[in-house]
């Protein structure tokens, strides 16, 4: 009997895959199941990472799909400031599979937190679930209610309404109320809105088995509420920026991009409707040898998000064809624009602000 890895594809072998290309032409990809056109209503939450592809998406031209948009009134900066635009809806980062599981039913009326809100001492409200979405927080409770009302049903739009949600896992470590189990963004009070008090909040690091059930959950969420709904999932490449463990950071962020890797893993095997964007290996594999990275070893570069849209686009878009020609290093049809220096909002820019200032005082 012939040995059965004989008849296997060239992408199956790391010499032929890997080994013999250029870092350009590294490519993790087959042939995807999901295609998208133009038309489709595509919509995106997840980590700072994610905010890559909502602005690839919007740059273009296809239809990024948003619920819940800024005033007329408000100037380019001033949107970015109260976090219109972002995403499909002014959430915020999304860095868990647990917070995401949570924003869904609040959405759909399943869950109400018991510690939300936070007022600081000039009488100014906070949404601690949001807390960069206004910086200087809100006047009073019932505009910030009024606001939060406003939001969940901008979610709760975009969840039934969407064609295509693209989510992009970015952590397991989190911060949890001991009142509820209510999952926060970052750590109330480390440069962010709050004060923090260990009688009210733990962290938690979620493990492979919590981390897979809470997106199986928000999967079957979705899709209950939306039936023809696609769902493309990725892990972000980027680093933890601390980490509460005791153990190195190092050893720390490959548990975590482990954990995530094999829970989108795990979604793709049981759905039909979810799809794998590998922009973790793009930017991570052995062959680039941090090449995609900046000097922090953190941050990931223009040219490395420039790949990894680039090939998001070759294999998801339904005309993919110029796309897959600037992939195998044939010219395309027009000269690509050079890579431009995205701004991205990170909360940890804010906490290693926040830290830089604590201890110098």
């Amino acid at each position: 009997m012939s040995c059965p890895y004989t008849t296997l594809p060239a992408s199956s072998f790391w010499r032929q895959a890997v080994a013999e290309r250029s870092t350009a032409d590294l490519d993790p990809h087959l042939s995807a199941r999901l295609r998208f056109g133009p038309d489709q209503r595509i919509a995106s939450a997840g980590s700072c990472f994610a905010q890559h592809i909502s602005r690839a998406l919007q740059e273009r031209g296809y239809n990024y799909y948003v619920t819940e948009p800024a005033p007329a009134h408000l100037t380019p900066e001033q949107e970015e400031r109260f976090g219109f635009g972002m995403f499909s809806a002014r959430y915020g980062n999304i860095y868990s599979t647990l917070q995401l599981l949570q924003l869904i039913q609040r959405a759909f009326g399943g869950f109400q937190p018991a510690d939300q809100f936070w007022t600081d001492r000039d009488g100014r409200v906070f949404d601690l679930l949001r807390p960069r979405i206004t910086p200087k927080g809100y006047v009073s409770m019932v505009e910030a209610e009024a606001d939060l009302k406003r939001h969940l049903r901008a979610v709760r739009q975009l969840i039934e309404t969407t064609d295509i949600f693209i989510f992009t896992l970015g952590l397991t470590e989190s911060w949890v109320s001991k009142l509820d189990g209510t999952v926060y963004p970052t750590c109330p009070g480390c440069g962010s809105a709050g004060d923090f008090d260990d009688a009210r909040y733990a962290f938690h690091n979620l493990s492979v088995t919590e981390t897979t059930g809470y997106l199986a959950e928000a999967i079957n969420l979705m899709s209950a509420a939306n039936p023809q709904l696609q769902i493309i999932l990725t892990v972000s490449p980027v680093p933890l920026a601390a980490t509460m463990e005791p153990r190195h950071v190092m050893q720390a962020t490959t548990y975590s991009k482990s954990v995530l890797r094999v829970a989108a893993e795990e979604m793709v095997r049981r759905y039909d409707n979810v799809h794998y964007f590998a922009s973790y290996e793009i930017i991570t594999n052995a062959k680039n040898a941090g090449a995609y990275f900046a000097d922090d070893a953190r941050s990931v570069t223009t040219e490395g998000v420039a790949r990894a849209m680039t090939l998001f686009f070759a294999h998801f878009t339904a005309d993919g064809t110029e796309a897959v020609a600037q992939s195998a290093g044939v010219p395309a049809k027009r000269p690509a624009a050079p890579p431009v220096e995205p701004r991205i909002v990170c909360d940890e820019d804010e906490f290693y602000r926040a830290l830089a200032a604590s201890r110098a005082n």
